[in-house]
């Protein structure tokens, strides 16, 4: 694989032309249109070396049914982080993301609802209101008891005094001895750690550790999320689903039933938004995660902080063949006039306080 230092002004400029040109049509891009639109005049059989370089450096992929190409997730990176123009919001854009923001705060709930209707609109994607997870809540202890040939009882304690037990599904008699190295490991690695902090390094190192055992650790951590998840806060508005609709990469019944089902379950966004550490912001191309579904998906959001923490963030979630540039001024733009807003209400209410003494 390259490195994009090692790229010349060439090749940049051929891959941000087949990217510009992808994101309008959703078609493979071959040399003779790209001829005609470069900014330079170069003969086809020279824009087609270059393209097979790129592709060997693993920017571009060439689907089997086409002579053309088509940018990998590498060349979506490159292109976001340094290949893209700016894009400057309109007069009409920046006043209704204006009047969006300014209207009277009645609750974080409706001004995200309010967001996320907004911003679909403006983008023509399926847009995201969050409430990230505090990631406070801890388990100290965990218990698993075995209970039938079946499954076993998984009890967590944790550090806000709540108990919380979940049947977990194993789909043969799970030992005593098993239900000790399980118990036993899960104490070792995952008390007094945050969700937000079950990386996917830890859980392949708990693997490694089970052995043979490995395979029982998914419905124990698919237990332990969700369970800690509801005591940890943590929620998620879709508005505009059915933009998703409207591109190609989800016409297949497969691959949106497979990200309707990952939205409705909600865990992944939430973990993702929740782990985010910036105030700029975040963009994941075509995110590898245990649903494959996700493939060719990317998500762009931002976090809205209030004394340094996180309360809510604004996003858009569609094809990796995203309009980054106009996704991202809107989300950046509005993101920060909801913080402003918030800043705002707060600072009058501290005043109204002060008064009323």
């Amino acid at each position: 694989m390259g490195n994009e230092t090692e790229l010349s002004d060439r090749q940049r400029m051929i891959l941000k032309a087949i990217i510009d040109s992808h994101v309008k049509s959703g078609e493979p891009i071959g040399s003779k249109l790209l001829a005609r639109e470069l900014p330079v005049t170069l003969s086809s059989a020279t824009i087609r070396n270059v393209m097979s370089e790129l592709e060997k450096l693993g920017y571009l992929e060439q689907p089997h049914t086409s002579a053309g190409r088509v940018p990998s997730g590498k060349g979506y990176r490159l292109y976001v982080n340094s290949l893209m123009n700016e894009y400057s919001l309109t007069g009409q854009e920046q006043t209704e993301l204006d009047k969006m923001s300014s209207q009277k705060l009645v609750g974080i709930d409706n001004l995200l609802k309010g967001a996320a209707e907004t911003v679909s609109k403006l983008t023509d994607y399926t847009a995201l209101a969050v409430k990230p997870r505090l990631n406070r809540v801890l388990v100290i202890n965990f218990k698993l008891l075995p209970m039938n040939d079946y499954g076993a009882l998984l009890i967590m304690q944790t550090s806000i005094g709540i108990v919380k037990t979940r049947f977990v599904e194993m789909g043969f008699k799970v030992s005593e001895d098993m239900s000790f190295k399980l118990e036993e490991t899960l104490n070792r690695h995952l008390t007094g750690v945050s969700i937000g902090n079950v990386t996917p390094a830890l859980v392949a190192e708990i693997e490694r550790e089970l052995s043979v055992l490995a395979p029982l650790l998914v419905p124990i951590m698919r237990a332990f999320m969700e369970e800690i998840g509801t005591l940890d806060g943590g929620e998620l508005r879709i508005e505009g689903m059915n933009k998703m609709l409207k591109y190609p990469e989800y016409a297949n019944l497969e691959s949106f039933k497979g990200i309707l089902g990952m939205l409705e379950k909600k865990d992944y966004i939430l973990s993702v938004v929740s782990a985010a550490q910036n105030d700029s912001v975040n963009i994941y191309i075509s995110p590898e995660s245990e649903d494959q579904q996700l493939k060719g998906t990317s998500l762009v959001f931002k976090t809205i902080t209030d004394n340094n923490l996180p309360v809510a963030a604004i996003g858009v979630i569609g094809p990796c063949r995203m309009d980054y540039p106009k996704v991202i001024s809107t989300v950046d733009y509005l993101s920060d006039k909801i913080a402003e807003a918030i800043k705002t209400e707060n600072n009058n209410l501290s005043e109204r306080k002060e008064q009323a003494k």
